[in-house]
């Protein structure tokens, strides 16, 4: 079977536990029914290694959600996306001054962008978790182009402050590895961890 149908076998309905517009359309499109349920929690880390950091917080978003929705009806998945550029990590920026300065950051080279993802079955309470990397290669920037895109708001809420989904698709020159790792749910890492499921 491929990604799709794995999938859907194994999360026909699920809740996702995330605001994210983006990870809602990449179920659906899978063929996924979707329940969205917003949750909140502390997303502080002190680690610089970006598998670690995203995959903390992506379990730590689903223990909050349980913590609230002790009793879920559905499977519940919540995920986390940051980026590594220049040794550092890099979430949502706080204002339009960091976004710029991250686009900036970005332009004419590559950034590493990493998803994790923690879903947890209500039948027998099982978890699972797992997360993935995307090389993403800017192209050169200039500031027309990057305020531009300022303006327009869709740095807002995103990690790097860009969606590859969005305008920003036209920075980017080349993409190595799993699109939706980049857009923020990756679904090649989920596949193939709930197909080995079937052999457990």
């Amino acid at each position: 079977m491929d990604s799709k149908q794995i999938i859907v076998q194994h999360l026909p309905k699920l809740i996702l536990a995330s605001q994210s517009e983006a990870r809602r359309q990449l179920l659906e499109e899978l063929g996924c029914t979707v329940y969205v349920q917003k949750v909140d929690c502390d997303e502080d880390h002190g680690s610089s290694v970006g598998a670690l950091v995203v995959q903390d917080l992506a379990e730590r978003k689903l223990n909050s959600y349980l913590d609230r929705y002790n009793t879920p009806e559905f499977p519940v998945i919540t995920a986390d996306t940051m980026i590594s550029c220049d040794g550092l990590l890099i979430g949502k920026p706080q204002d339009v001054h960091e976004a710029h300065d991250q686009l900036l950051r970005f332009q004419g080279k590559s950034h590493t962008v990493w998803s994790a993802f923690a879903l947890y079955f209500p039948n027998g309470q099982r978890i699972v978790r797992g997360s993935d990397a995307a090389q993403v290669t800017f192209r050169h920037l200039n500031e027309v182009t990057i305020n531009e895109y300022l303006i327009g708001g869709q740095w807002r809420g995103a990690a790097g402050s860009y969606r590859i989904q969005g305008a920003a698709r036209s920075f980017i020159s080349h993409i190595t590895g799993d699109y939706t790792t980049v857009v923020g749910l990756p679904i090649q890492r989920i596949s193939a961890i709930l197909s080995s499921l079937d052999s457990v």
